[in-house]
């Protein structure tokens, strides 16, 4: 399967349910990149999706029809395992967004395991995925100094601004074609 040739930029699938998925699409877009579908059933997405007159699907699963080929799947507040027949889809990979440095906090509820645990930072990442959940080399990380008595609210929110300011990082990796891969060490 070959992605779509355009004229300039990336072509890629985004899928997600949150704010932070729209502002990745919008970086996407405003560096003249290309969004072949947007899968979520986050009412804000899809018309964030259908304003911009993006193809928009409910579930993953809908992509394998191969309507939406793609460079690259991005995976952004998206809660759910991808199968693998959806990662197979496009040609240079698939990249996921976790709320938590890894590979210390790796699955759900990072931020709320970072508070309970009174760590004095915690942090975000952009990783491979290879089929193990959160387990893909890891391609950028941002961290984020916490506050005693640190809120979920307040971290959460920080954990937003992070991954938006560090998209900016992994889309110049992606533009130049040369990933900063770091296998993780999953002892930790």
């Amino acid at each position: 399967m070959t992605a779509p040739t355009f004229s300039t930029g990336l072509s890629a699938i985004l899928i997600g349910g949150a704010s932070l998925t729209i502002a990745c699409g919008d970086i996407l877009l405003a560096g003249g990149h290309h969004v072949t579908a947007v899968v979520t059933r986050n009412t804000d997405v899809a018309a964030w999706a259908r304003h911009h007159h993006l193809s928009v699907l409910e579930r993953v699963t809908d992509l394998c029809d191969g309507a939406h080929k793609a460079d690259w799947l991005l995976s952004v507040a998206h809660l759910e395992l991808i199968p693998p027949e959806v990662l197979a889809l496009p040609e240079k990979g698939a990249i996921n967004f976790h709320d938590g440095p890894l590979p210390q906090y790796a699955g759900l509820n990072t931020p709320a395991w970072a508070i309970m645990n009174q760590k004095p930072s915690h942090g975000v990442s952009w990783h491979m995925i290879d089929g193990k959940v959160d387990a893909g080399d890891v391609l950028v990380q941002r961290d984020i100094d916490m506050v005693p008595d640190e809120a979920a609210v307040s971290l959460n929110s920080k954990c937003y601004a992070a991954g938006v300011e560090s998209f900016s990082d992994l889309l110049k990796q992606l533009e130049t074609g040369v990933l900063d891969r770091r296998a993780q060490d999953l002892d930790k």
